[in-house]
C-alpha cells in the first residue's frame, strides 16, 4: 500500500534510511533528517504495518529565467532489498508526481543513483558540474592589495555578518538561472551537515559584494561555496583563499561547466573535471509554463508532450503571443508547426540546458524552419547552475 507516512512512524523512516545508505545518521545529521521528516512531503510503501520502501519530496523552490517556482526535492529514495522487483519505486514515483502536482510544485530536481532508472520517469539531466583541484604552484595570484575582509564560522557565529550573507545570496539567486533562494531552515540544514564551515565575506563601501564558504582539511582548502558580485570581488576572495599557501597544498571546489574556470588565473593549467549530478522534471507542464519569462513572442507556439507517467501533461498546448497558454483540442495543426518532445527532452531544454536546435534533434519529427525560428526567439538561452543536495 502506498501513503503518506504519519509522524508515529517517524522512526521506521529512520531504520528505512540508515539501512539504505551507506552512513548511518547521528547526532546532528539525525535531527536534521527529522526535521525534513516533518516538513517535507513523506512517502511510504507498506507491507501492513511495515515500512519497506519510501521517498521524500522536500518543498523548496527555484529560479528559471529570473521567476522563482515552487519546486520538489526528491530524496532518501529508497526500499529494502527483499522487496525490490516488485514495482515499488514505481508506485512511489508515480505518487510523488501526483502529490507535487497537488502541492503547486510544477517542477522537480533529484541527485541521480541512476541516471537511466529516473530517466524512465521523465527526469533528465540538466547541470555540467567541474571539480577542480589546484595545487600549491598554481594557486592563483591577483598581486597584494588590502580588501576589507571579515571572517566568521558557523561555531563562533557573527549574526550582524550571516544577515549579510543570507540577505546576499537570496538576492544572487534571484538573477542565476536554477538557484534556489535559502530559507533559514536550509542554512541551518547546512550548519547540522557542515558544521565546521568557515565564511569570509568582501566589502566594498561598507557593502557586501561577495562570500566564500569553505573548509580546511587534511591540508586542503575545500571551498563550498563561492558568490560574488563581480570581477574585482572575486579577485578579492582569490587573494583571501591565496593566503593560506603556508598551511595547505591543494585548493578544491566545484563551479558550473560553463564558466570557464581558471581562464584568467596566471597559471590556468590544473586538474577538471565535469560531472553530471542532478536531474530536473517539470510536473506540470501548463502551471510551469504560466509562468514562464518568455524572450521574445511574436506568434504562436505549438508544443506536443508525451509523459506517460503524468498524463495530465499530454496534451498540444498553443503558446499565444501574448504568453496565454492554451490547450488545442483539434488536431489539425499541421505536424511540423508543432515542437514535440518527450517531457525529458521538454525539461532540459525550458530551463536552458539544452538550445532549441539541440532539444529538436530528439524531437518525434521534424519542425518547420519558421516554427523553429519562432522556439529560437522565444526561449531564453542562460544554462542552469544548481549546487544543492537533498
Amino acid at each position: 500500500m502506498i501513503q503518506l507516512v504519519p509522524l508515529e512512524d517517524s522512526e521506521q523512516v529512520h531504520r528505512l534510511r540508515d539501512y539504505s545508505f551507506s552512513n548511518k545518521y547521528i547526532g546532528e545529521k539525525r535531527e536534521d533528517f527529522q526535521h525534513w521528516i516533518e516538513y517535507s512531503t513523506t512517502i511510504g510503501a507498506y507491507d501492513g504495518r511495515k515500512l519497506v520502501g519510501q521517498l521524500l519530496i522536500l518543498p523548496l523552490n527555484m529560479t528559471i529565467h529570473q521567476i522563482s517556482y515552487k519546486m520538489g526535492g526528491i530524496g532518501f529514495v529508497c526500499t529494502y532489498p527483499e522487496y525490490r522487483n516488485r514495482g515499488i519505486m514505481k508506485k512511489l514515483m508515480i505518487r510523488a508526481l501526483e502529490e507535487m502536482r497537488e502541492n503547486g510544485q510544477c517542477i522537480s530536481v533529484l541527485a541521480p543513483f541512476s541516471v537511466s532508472f529516473y530517466r524512465y520517469f521523465g527526469w533528465e539531466l540538466f547541470f555540467d558540474k567541474l571539480n577542480y583541484s589546484i595545487p600549491s604552484e598554481a594557486f592563483p595570484n591577483f598581486g597584494n592589495q588590502l580588501d576589507d575582509i571579515k571572517r566568521f564560522s558557523f561555531e563562533w557565529l557573527d549574526e550582524q555578518l550571516f544577515e549579510d550573507v543570507y540577505t546576499f545570496y537570496n538576492d544572487n539567486a534571484d538573477g542565476v538561472n536554477g538557484f534556489m533562494k535559502r530559507d533559514a531552515t536550509w542554512w541551518k540544514r547546512i550548519k547540522r551537515r557542515e558544521s565546521d564551515s568557515h565564511f569570509a565575506v568582501y566589502y566594498k563601501d561598507d557593502k557586501i559584494h561577495g562570500f566564500i564558504r569553505y573548509q580546511i582539511q587534511n591540508l586542503t582548502f575545500i571551498i563550498k561555496e563561492f558568490v560574488v558580485k563581480d570581477y574585482f570581488a572575486e579577485q578579492a576572495i582569490w587573494r583571501y583563499v591565496s593566503s593560506h599557501s603556508a598551511s595547505v597544498y591543494h585548493i578544491t571546489g566545484n563551479t558550473t561547466a560553463t564558466s570557464h574556470f581558471g581562464f584568467h588565473f596566471n597559471q590556468p593549467q590544473f586538474k577538471k573535471e565535469v560531472v553530471q549530478d542532478c536531474m530536473v522534471r517539470i510536473v506540470d507542464v501548463a502551471a510551469f509554463l504560466k509562468e514562464y519569462n518568455w524572450a521574445e513572442l511574436t506568434e504562436n507556439l505549438y508544443l506536443r508532450i508525451q509523459d506517460p507517467f503524468a498524463q495530465w501533461n499530454e496534451k498540444l498546448y498553443c503558446i499565444t503571443n501574448g504568453g496565454h497558454i492554451e490547450v488545442v483540442k483539434t488536431d489539425n495543426i499541421e505536424k511540423d508547426q508543432v515542437l514535440s518532445l518527450s517531457i525529458n527532452i521538454f525539461s532540459a531544454l525550458i530551463v536552458g540546458y539544452l538550445t532549441v536546435t539541440e532539444a529538436v534533434l530528439y524531437a518525434n519529427h521534424l519542425l518547420d524552419g519558421k516554427a523553429l525560428n519562432l522556439w529560437i526567439k522565444a526561449l531564453k538561452s542562460e544554462k542552469p547552475s544548481f549546487y544543492e543536495y537533498f
